[in-house]
């Protein structure tokens, strides 16, 4: 398993993810965990490698890759506690939670030690960034043939977790899957069964939601089952004693 780590030195660090409410809701009902195509990713530079197909040597033309693209999923999760910038990019309308859990947990939920092929399909990396023009030097400076000699795809799982430096803030971590199976990823989405009360550890709500709010959606989870620690973050709580009139002598 610790081969399909991508420069991973704690397979025990905590990490986050920021769900939608009513996404968790759905992974809630479903114990379905689903990840997507990097086509649906926002950044144009996301899986760059396969973007652009790959030039035959015979013919001179460009041969897509489209199957091979295709074939990858992935999530994101982040190694940032808490940030303003995560609950504003990624709960806009104030409708968000927080989850943790471990790489290790994680990983393990896709992670099929009866699949012959798990050690093909299968990765979790950190995500390291760079700039613009060193993305487009590994693009110059890589051929097909290099990240695919000896089929292990580990070399494509390592450029999936490239990003620009502009997003360094993220702090991500990747799960990634690689299956050729077009039953297996209907509509670019990859469901894999997620058993939640088991593999995360705790439940963290909006810290811009009211406190009529919170225990409202506290008491919904609670309602459908989730047994996990239910809180809200304390971002933006402040508890400042009032000013003194003067300094005392």
């Amino acid at each position: 398993m610790k081969d399909n780590f991508i420069e991973i030195k704690n397979p025990d660090q905590k990490i986050y993810r920021i769900f939608r409410i009513k996404r968790f809701k759905q992974l809630m009902r479903s114990k379905k965990l689903v990840l997507v195509n990097p086509k649906k990713w926002d950044d144009p530079f996301e899986n760059f490698f396969l973007k652009e197909g790959t030039i035959d040597p015979v013919s001179g033309q460009t041969v897509p890759l489209e199957n091979l693209a295709a074939a990858w999923y992935g999530q994101c999760w982040t190694f940032e506690k808490e940030s303003d910038a995560l609950w504003r990019i990624y709960s806009p309308p104030k409708d968000g939670l927080r989850v943790s859990t471990t790489i290790k947990k994680l990983f393990s939920c896709i992670w099929d030690e009866k699949d012959k092929y798990r050690s093909l399909k299968y990765f979790i990396g950190k995500v390291s960034y760079t700039s613009r023009s060193e993305i487009e030097k590994i693009m110059e400076n890589t051929s097909f043939e290099n990240i695919s000699f000896g089929g292990h795809n580990d070399k494509f799982a390592g450029l999936l977790c490239i990003k620009r430096k502009e997003f360094s803030h993220e702090k991500e971590i990747r799960l990634l899957v690689s299956d050729l199976d077009p039953q297996k990823g209907k509509n670019g989405c990859y469901r894999i069964p997620f058993d939640y009360q088991n593999i995360l550890e705790d439940v963290c709500l909006d810290p811009r939601l009211s406190v009529d709010a919170y225990s409202a959606l506290k008491n919904d989870f609670e309602k459908m089952g989730c047994k996990l620690p239910i809180t809200q973050s304390e971002l933006y709580k402040v508890s400042f004693k009032p000013i003194r009139l003067q300094m005392s002598v």
